[in-house]
């Protein structure tokens, strides 16, 4: 299940957090944008790449 959850993560979770970054930066508050949009894609990919790993 941890496998499922990680790809889940990673083919939706990322691109989200990626469009919430853009929309962010498109607001007026670019470094607030960037640093979500890096920050946080970073995480979900760590985390999903963890549960992918613990899932086999």
């Amino acid at each position: 299940m941890d496998f499922l959850i990680g790809l889940a993560l990673i083919v939706f979770g990322a691109p989200l957090v990626g469009l919430l970054g853009n929309a962010l930066e498109g607001s007026g508050r670019k470094g607030l944008g960037r640093a979500i949009g890096i920050g946080v894609y970073l995480a979900v990919l760590v985390v999903a790449g963890w549960l992918i790993i613990r899932g086999f």
